[in-house]
Parts: C-alpha cells; sequence; structure tokens
C-alpha cells in the first residue's frame, strides 16, 4: 500500500481540486474534519469520503450525491468531501482518467448555497434538481470542403460515436441513437442529453460543456465545430410525487444556450 495517495477534493462552491494526501485515516479525518463515511462505487473502482455526521453537525452542503449513471439524485453531500480509487479494502490513488470523470461531473453539480437562511436547514433533494432533457446540436464544418463525399460520411459518423461512446459524460447521458445531417460542407449532429439541474440554462450549461471537454478529439477528423446549441425542457415530474405539476412552460424551450465559436 502506498503512503501517499492522489485523491480529487471538493470543497462547498469550489472547484474541485487534486491533491496528494498520507494514506492514513487520520489524515483523512483531518480533511473532511472528523469521522470518516464512504459511498463505494464497485463500477469505477472509487469511494467517495466524507465527515459521518456532516448533516448532524450541520456543515455546509457541499454537492448532490448521484448514483453511478451521474443521473439520479440520492443524496446531499455536507462538508468537505474526497474520492480515492480502491483496491479491495485499500484506498489507492485515481487513475487520470477517473480524475476527469469525476471533476467533470461534480464541478458543475454546486447546486447548493455554502450557506443557507435558517428556515432551509433542512432541505430535501427533490427541491434542489429537477430533470431535463436538453436537444442538442453540433454543426461542423469541414476543412476540406469536399470532404463531405458519401464515401466519407460513414467515417466522420463512426468517428463521432467513437468519441461520445469513449466519454463517460457523453456516454452515460446520451439517450437513444446520434442523428446525422450532411449538406453544404457541413455536418449537423442532433441528439437528446439527459441532465438533473437547478435550472434550464444549468443545463444547457453542461450539456455543452461536455462537448467543450472532448472537442479537441472531435475535431481530430479534419473539421471544426462552428456552433454548439443546446435547448433544455424540464422533464414531467412523477404524478404520484408531484400531481399538481406540469411540466413547465413550452416557451422556454426556444431561449436555449448556445455559442459560435
Amino acid at each position: 500500500m502506498s503512503d501517499k495517495i492522489r485523491i480529487l477534493v471538493a470543497e462547498p462552491m469550489q472547484p474541485c481540486r487534486v491533491q496528494e494526501i498520507p494514506n492514513t485515516l487520520e489524515a483523512m479525518q483531518t480533511l473532511v474534519g472528523g469521522g470518516i463515511e464512504t459511498v463505494t462505487s464497485l463500477r469505477y473502482a472509487s469511494a467517495i469520503v466524507c465527515n459521518e455526521n456532516g448533516k448532524i453537525l450541520d456543515l455546509p452542503c457541499n454537492r448532490s450525491l448521484l448514483d453511478e449513471n451521474g443521473l439520479v439524485q440520492l443524496d446531499i453531500l455536507h462538508g468537505t468531501f474526497f474520492i480515492a480509487g480502491i483496491s479491495g479494502e485499500h484506498f489507492v490513488s485515481l487513475t487520470e482518467e477517473q480524475i476527469h470523470r469525476y471533476k467533470t461531473l461534480y464541478d458543475n453539480v454546486m447546486v447548493v448555497p455554502a450557506e443557507r437562511p435558517a428556515a432551509q436547514a433542512e432541505i430535501t433533494p427533490d427541491s434542489v434538481k429537477l430533470g431535463f432533457a436538453v436537444d442538442c446540436r453540433l454543426l461542423f464544418r469541414f476543412v476540406d470542403n469536399g470532404q463531405e463525399a458519401a464515401v466519407l460520411k460513414d467515417e466522420f459518423i463512426s468517428h463521432v460515436k467513437d468519441v461520445f461512446d469513449e466519454d463517460t459524460p457523453l456516454s452515460e447521458r446520451t439517450v437513444g441513437p446520434l442523428d446525422f445531417d450532411f449538406q453544404d460542407g457541413c455536418a449537423e449532429v442532433y441528439y437528446t442529453f439527459a441532465s438533473q439541474d437547478k435550472d434550464e440554462a444549468s443545463a444547457e450549461a453542461f450539456s455543452e460543456q461536455c462537448v467543450r471537454d472532448v472537442q479537441d478529439r472531435l475535431e481530430e477528423y479534419g473539421c471544426k465545430i462552428e456552433k454548439i446549441k443546446c435547448f433544455a425542457e424540464e422533464l414531467e415530474p412523477d404524478p404520484v410525487k408531484e400531481p399538481d405539476k406540469g411540466c413547465g412552460n413550452p416557451e422556454k424551450k426556444k431561449k436555449g444556450h448556445g455559442h459560435d465559436r
């Protein structure tokens, strides 16, 4: 077992940071400010380590605790926590892939303020996160004007699909197939992105950022992304839990979040 391990630390209202700490119980307790509790992901060989009494001590709300797909909110984490790799019964350093996955995930779920009014001392998960379906459109322009020829379309489609399949945030949140349209030296890619966030703008910004994170890889094929447009619409809530709520004003979908490059 290594004397030190490389972890990802998440503090309330701060971006996640990579840190190296001694691989000891004392060092971990010092970092989270008390006794530790772990939430283990066997699928990703990692564990969230937090203060076991974070809620009781009323430590500042930090991030949402999500399921392994990063879509369903299970609870709210209070106080500073960190993520470490696991090997058997031991904590180990995170891999670069794990760091990228969790930093991408948890840098985009800082939805609860660090300080709350007394009347909001108890915040339930359902009041913090909403479910959104985000319609996404990516516009690519080929560097070579003749590159959109039919013989290369299949190669481009395969390339884009491979990038999406290999990127954890995109592969786990993209709902259904990617649709492609080719014309005038350009290619458009359409898909639906599932997101849980505090509002439409946040869901749209997160879905765009997931594309920006792999933009260099997407452009390796000899094309440039000219536009990313994302339009979020709140999903209809569970009628059993919220019988009086509708699915929101569909006009909001027209606002969207998009940028030209």
